[in-house]
């Protein structure tokens, strides 16, 4: 197979590359839009008995775990004419929607269950919407409807101050900042990348054969990342491993498939024998390297969370991309090129410059890599020794890893959801960080008395504060007063341990 792709390269080098050509066209048109489609959870087991509950309390409850937090704040008070009036149009503009379930407030609950909803200072107060649709939907409508009340606010009510947060405000702004993020690592990472490749291969036209790899590894994973996204959920955290892999493997398998080119055509063999052989050699390489990285990858497709069943999607889809690339197309452009492969080269231009002599064949004896192998050969335990030594080292500090998953606070603090939910760590009397929510499938034959008491019970378990049940609240075991959470408080941000 690989012999027949280089003759095909060396007879038809235009007819490939016109074809990649359009396919590079038509993968960036169907594969760049996948950024829409991509969700920012997937970090719990659909099965688990939390995802259950969540489902049970959707469908039963009609209370999300998509919530959108909006926090009013006036100098004059929470309780101000202004803060109310603000509020209580948000509130009839969320319970307008089709896309809300349902909506708590601090101007709309019984002043027994509201306490939760006014910070400590009395100048914040909460609304809190349950959002229906999975974490895609929602956070688009998180999105707009923050977009949407802060502009009516802002107009309508000086010196109120409205920001928006909670789970599907954190999912939206996570998907805007990873897509920022990527693009300024791509900003950075690519020129640099193509400067140490100018120097490495010898040439501008050289140099850019790994980037039009890359360019083609990224956009063919990006389409099967669409692809995907119509069966499955896909996690925007995918984008990272396809922008990295797809570069780092492009440069590494086209320098290989490049520089045996050069040692064929040194050692006298003509072009097309040269890329045949090239192909049939270190084309091989690349396809093992390729298969075994696959595989690799393969192993994440067996969680049950689709944040890492995605990275295998984007990783497997990479690595073949990348491959098919560097076996398929690099020997179509070394052909095309021919002789002009090594042209503009800019060391030429730099030792003219610095007049210095092109430099001559050296004995292989004389290279660096060469020594330090044979210096390794000759002293291999102790440097073996040496060499775990200095792992284990620099892997010491993770025995200190604290594991949870990352929440509002992996945003910058310019973010409203990380806004918001400073303010309901620090403000609010509530941690409702620390706080669960208890579902009771078949509840349909239990007395209040029983739920009480089960609530009684509960609130007796280590570690446990209180307990809000639709009886009161209770602490050690005893009622100690009427019920003080709204049933639509958030309880939890949607990462956090």
């Amino acid at each position: 197979m690989l012999h027949r792709l280089a003759m095909l390269a060396t007879a038809a080098p235009r007819r490939i590359l016109a074809a990649v050509t359009l396919v590079m066209i038509g993968a960036a048109v169907f594969g760049l839009p996948v950024i829409d489609h991509l969700s920012a959870g997937g970090f719990e087991d659909p099965n688990s008995e939390s995802a259950r509950a969540s489902e049970l309390l959707a469908d039963t409850f009609h209370q999300s775990d998509q919530q959108l937090v909006i926090t009013v704040t006036t100098p004059q008070g929470a309780t101000s004419s202004s803060a109310r009036a603000a509020a209580l149009g948000i509130v009839e503009k969320l319970r307008a929607s089709p896309h809300v379930l349902s909506v708590t407030s601090l101007w709309t609950e019984p002043a027994t269950a509201s306490s939760g909803l006014l910070s400590k200072d009395g100048k914040t107060g909460l609304i809190v919407a349950n959002l229906a649709g999975g974490e895609d939907t929602a956070q688009k409508y998180a999105q707009k409807y923050a977009d949407e009340l802060a502009d009516e606010v802002a107009v309508g009510h000086s010196g109120v101050v409205v920001r928006a947060g909670g789970g599907a405000m954190i999912y939206a702004q996570v998907n805007d900042q990873t897509v920022r993020d990527l693009l300024r690592m791509e900003l950075i990472a690519i020129p640099l990348s193509f400067v140490v490749l100018v120097w490495a291969f010898g040439g501008l036209l050289a140099a850019l054969l790994p980037v039009t790899v890359g360019v083609l590894a990224i956009l063919g994973s990006l389409s099967v990342l669409r692809l995907i996204t119509y069966a499955a959920d896909v996690s925007i955290y995918a984008l990272n491993l396809t922008m990295a892999m797809g570069l780092a493997l492009a440069i590494d398998y086209t320098l290989l498939i490049i520089s045996r080119y050069r040692e064929e055509v040194a050692a006298g063999t003509t072009r097309d024998e040269a890329i045949v052989r090239t192909v049939s050699t270190a084309g091989r390489t690349v396809l093992y390297s390729s298969m075994t990285v696959a595989l690799s990858m393969a192993a994440l497709a067996l969680f049950p969370m689709y944040y890492l069943r995605s990275f295998a999607y984007a990783g497997i889809a990479t690595v073949a991309f990348a491959a098919a690339s560097a076996i398929i197309v690099a020997p179509a452009a070394i052909a095309l090129l021919g002789d002009r492969l090594d042209a503009l080269d800019f060391r030429r231009f730099l030792r003219r410059v610095l007049r210095r002599p092109k430099p001559g064949q050296r004995p292989l004896e004389q290279f660096f890599w060469y020594r330090s192998s044979k210096i390794v050969l000759r002293y291999r335990i102790p440097i073996g020794l040496a060499a775990v030594a200095l792992l284990l080292l620099l892997g010491a500090p993770f025995l200190h890893a604290r594991w949870g998953y990352p929440d509002d606070r992996v945003l910058p603090a310019s973010a409203s959801s990380r806004q918001v939910g400073d303010m309901l760590r620090s403000d609010f009397t509530d941690d409702n960080a620390k706080s669960i929510q208890v579902v009771i499938p078949e509840a349909a034959g239990l007395t209040p008395d029983q739920l009480g008491q089960y609530a009684a019970a509960l609130s007796k378990v280590d570690g446990v504060l209180d307990v809000s049940a639709p009886q009161g609240t209770y602490t050690d075991g005893r009622a100690v007063g009427p019920l003080t959470r709204p049933r639509a408080l958030p309880v939890a941000a949607p990462f956090s341990p």
